[in-house]
């Protein structure tokens, strides 16, 4: 049975301005800070009732004159519904061969489970179940079920069984808010519910029957509290972070011997110890924070393995350290990464270290011996973009499992032998009429910036083909190269598919996200130019059917480039963007603004950076001249993005558009379309699937009619 399920118990990955994305599911590095990031921004009911006045000029800070928000905001859905109606025939043609697509390629794929001890665990439909290892199905039972506890339509997110497989915690959200319950059950000869403890991110159990977990307020965890289930339930407070730009969460070693607390903002990390055999003793602080140094903390055999951003060169080390010697003058080199070398995910062995690399686009498995500090270093299939590790894998396993995966190949499962240090491909990847190529773009300071780029085998003269730009370019995180049905079938009606790795992301390591944060996001801006402009240059497609996509904090550049550079695309199709960069940092009442502080910088602090992020604010840069088609799909509910700024910023656009096409003498369908479409409900995280097959369906129904092409 578990091999039908469509997801699966999945740690939460977003944070901020944009998202706030984690390391993986063992190490939880805030590598940037939206998200995923995604990105931005926060309380729609904070802007009920504001006004605004329509007719600010670039670089003006918006007063709040004139317009209601709600009627905006009523304007808007009514205006949607007027709008979506023209793209109903060829919407329903997309959406009709992509749910065929979904169902071949992404129902239809092998879900993991997670291994413990004699038994497996894995999800599906909103039950969770249990069987024996290598059973067959008429062994599951079921362990929870989220409608039978009173949580209709809920998304399961983590979970965690204590080491004598007594008790289960689960969390579970809504997919219209992200606030997370953490639901304790117990196994007896039937699993009862325990508990259920709200607004809960995080949590590990230290003991059989002690659980500590972080508390969340406001898209923020800073407290850290224990519970027991056993004789005496109680709860208490642990640990409480005092700096907002810090975001704390909890680990357990693989070994089971440390429960870590992981005190983490953009530029620098404390990890605080909990022994799991007491513990109820007070955490023992690994190293105190210093600015410009990450670290977080694995342990084997009475010593410390510290990933770590300590020392030169500035990417990541694995360090170690005696039990007790915590200080990092003590820290050991184990190993470096290679310069423009991207850390994607690691994974603690008993014997072995695995790191999940990416340099220059091409994916590598570096497999590090910790008895003889050996590596063998792993070149894995060119076609590969994406990892995806098996979920908690076991420590004592001689084997790692992960996946391979591209926006047009369906993940398909590999196998490492630690020992044999062999690599067995355990599935094909489909047949494909795609070519994949890796090109670089000379920037505006002659650095050259990555482009993937797909394209169908079949197709002639590639200068008339559709081609869509993708862009990130924030929080050090890469761009999101999965599998998505959709890319796989652009790419059979002859589009081109672009991923421009530009800088503020992760792609080329740590040192490829500072050079494009603070007072270097313009850099980001001219990579992107750079890279839209060769691929023209090199005939991928021409301006007039070029179309530009982003999400979250994507949403800078994209939004950047139409004002500093219509002319390059015909359309651009953006998802929660962040356009309002500036408004959104000057208002420290929203919950990330603080912690935003380190990758855009403090305006209310820094004269220098108002006037930098002035400069390349979306909304604050308007100006009348003619603006690409935009579709924009927002959440009412999304905390990170202020609905407010999205209003405004179509708003402003709008006029600037009949401004300039006054100005020309321009009339009617000349007038670019400017499309808001805002969701009821809905938060910015992952929405349910129906839901994302909708928006997914709308946005490319928008693009097809822009380019003049219907679908049969």
């Amino acid at each position: 049975m578990h091999r039908t399920v469509k997801s699966f118990l999945q740690t939460l990955k977003f944070g901020v301005g944009c998202c706030r994305y984690y390391f993986n599911h063992n190490y939880h590095l805030v590598l940037a800070l939206c998200s995923q990031i995604k990105p931005q921004e926060f309380q729609f009911t904070k802007c009920l009732g504001n006004s605004w006045n329509n007719t600010d000029s670039p670089g003006h800070i918006v007063p709040r004159r004139f317009f209601s928000c709600k009627d905006l905001l009523k304007s808007e859905q009514e205006n949607w519904k007027v709008t979506s109606a023209r793209y109903i025939d060829t919407a329903e043609r997309i959406k009709k061969k992509l749910e065929v697509m979904y169902n071949k390629y992404t129902f239809s794929m092998s879900s993991p489970v997670i291994r413990f001890g004699d038994c497996v665990y894995f999800e599906e439909n909103g039950c969770i179940f249990r069987s024996k290892a290598d059973s067959d199905e008429g062994s599951v039972e079921v362990l929870l079920s989220t409608e039978d506890v009173g949580f209709h339509d809920a998304i399961i997110q983590r979970i965690r069984i204590s080491p004598d497989q007594r008790y289960m915690a689960t969390s579970i959200k809504s997919s219209n808010s992200e606030e997370s319950r953490c639901i304790v059950t117990k196994f007896e000869k039937l699993p009862v519910v325990e508990h259920i403890i709200p607004n809960v991110f995080s949590f590990e159990w230290a003991t059989n029957d002690v659980l500590f977990y972080t508390s969340q307020k406001n898209l923020v965890c800073h407290k850290v509290l224990l519970a027991t289930f056993a004789n005496r339930k109680h709860a208490e407070l642990v640990y409480a972070e005092q700096d907002p730009r810090f975001f704390v969460d909890i680990y357990c070693t693989k070994d089971r011997r440390f429960l870590t607390i992981n005190s983490n903002s953009k530029t620098s990390s404390e990890v605080w110890l909990v022994d799991c055999s007491n513990p109820f003793n007070s955490p023992i602080l690994v190293q105190r924070r210093t600015n410009g140094v990450i670290y977080h903390v694995e342990h084997r055999n009475d010593e410390l393995y510290i990933l770590t951003t300590y020392g030169e060169p500035a990417e990541y080390k694995l360090m170690k350290t005696p039990v007790g010697s915590y200080g990092m003058e003590n820290w050991q080199l184990v190993y470096t990464l290679k310069e423009k070398t991207k850390l994607i995910d690691l994974e603690m062995f008993r014997d072995h270290c695995v790191m999940f690399l990416k340099h220059y686009g091409h994916l590598y498995l570096n497999v590090i011996s910790l008895v003889s500090h050996s590596v063998q270093s792993i070149k894995l299939p060119a076609w590969a973009c994406a990892f995806e590790s098996e979920p908690h894998p076991e420590y004592n396993a001689s084997t790692c499992y992960f996946q391979l995966t591209s926006p047009i190949q369906p993940p398909k499962r590999f196998a490492y032998t630690l020992v044999e240090n062999h690599l067995v491909e355990q599935e094909a990847p489909i047949t494909i009429n795609c070519h994949t190529l890796r090109l670089e773009a000379k920037s505006k300071d002659e650095i050259l910036v990555p482009i993937t780029v797909f394209y169908n085998t079949n197709s002639k003269e590639l200068h008339r083909k559709p081609l869509l730009v993708h862009v990130y370019g924030a929080y050090g995180i890469d761009l999101n190269m999965s599998f998505k049905a959709e890319k796989l079938m652009l790419i059979e009606d002859g589009w081109i598919l672009a991923y421009c790795h530009v800088r503020g992301g992760g792609e080329l390591g740590l040192s490829w996200h500072k050079d494009g944060c603070m007072h270097n996001k313009l850099k980001g801006l001219h990579d992107l130019k750079a890279c839209i402009m060769l691929l023209h240059e090199l005939g991928f497609s021409q301006p007039k059917y070029t179309a530009l996509t982003g999400s979250s904090a994507g949403g800078v550049l994209a939004g950047a480039l139409c004002n500093a550079d219509p002319d390059l695309i015909r359309a651009v199709v953006l998802q929660a963007p962040f356009l309002d960069v500036l408004n959104t940092m000057l208002d420290t009442d929203l919950p990330l603004t603080i912690e935003e502080q380190e990758e855009w910088g403090n305006p209310l602090a820094d004269e220098k950076y108002m006037e930098y992020i002035k400069s390349y604010c979306p909304y604050h840069n308007i100006k009348p001249q003619a603006y690409p088609s935009i579709l924009i799909t927002a959440y009412e509910n999304d905390q990170r993005i202020p609905l407010i700024g999205l209003l405004r910023y179509v708003h402003k656009l709008r006029k600037a558009e009949r401004d300039h096409a006054r100005s020309m003498n321009k009339k009617g369908n000349l007038i670019p379309n400017i499309i808001l479409n805002v969701q009821a409900g809905g938060s910015h995280c992952a929405p349910l699937w129906e839901d994302s097959l909708n928006e997914v369906t709308s946005h490319l129904a928008f693009l097809y009619k822009e380019f003049g092409l219907e679908r049969e």
